[in-house]
């Protein structure tokens, strides 16, 4: 049974380098077998979490849409923008909400694998946002892989077909996607 991936950027800009390197990850999950579905975060228009909201209101329909699709899948591909250092309030907005307790429904995230991602036009590649993210998953259980790519001066990176210019960033985004893939079918094989 093929994996099936979520696929989301933690970037709400338009022509984000991280949803280039998001939609280049993609091609390459789909080569390898996997079912990918692209989650675009501001199409859930969630508020900024607050307890009040939600005792009054409970979970904002986009929370139980971002809730319906962790579920849906069995594991996660996230390119993270680097802002001052971490990740985008938009992501950690996302993950506020979809971890919400929902009465008879298990955490969305139990069970699942994901693989990191980060591109930014700096140095870095915005390699200093992911420690955060991987703690976050981590502490809501889900298990990040080990590779991670993060791809420096991405607004050079990409060829117009949206493709990685450099072979070895190509081959480097294809161990993340072979490892998150690899895990996520162990991890099936072992709850079958």
């Amino acid at each position: 049974m093929p994996i099936k991936l979520l696929a989301i950027s933690g970037s709400s800009r338009n022509d984000s380098v991280n949803s280039r390197l998001l939609a280049a990850a993609m091609k390459a999950s789909r080569a390898l077998g996997a079912e990918v579905t692209l989650l675009d975060l501001r199409t859930l228009a969630l508020p900024i979490y607050d307890g009040d909201l939600e005792a009054a209101g409970g979970l904002p329909d986009g929370c139980i849409a971002l809730k319906e699709a962790l579920a849906g899948h069995d594991a996660l591909l996230l390119a993270s923008p680097e802002y001052n250092g971490f990740f985008s309030p938009l992501l950690k907005n996302a993950i506020d909400w979809a971890s919400r307790p929902q009465e008879g429904r298990p955490s969305p995230f139990n069970g699942k694998v994901a693989g990191l991602l980060a591109a930014s036009p700096g140095a870095l590649g915005g390699i200093r946002g992911l420690p955060a993210v991987r703690q976050l998953l981590s502490n809501l259980g889900v298990l990040v892989t080990p590779g991670q790519l993060s791809l420096p001066r991405a607004h050079e990176a990409f060829d117009s077909a949206g493709g990685l210019l450099d072979p070895t960033q190509r081959q480097a985004l294809e161990r993340v996607i072979g490892e998150l893939l690899t895990t996520a079918q162990a991890m099936q094989a072992k709850a079958d």
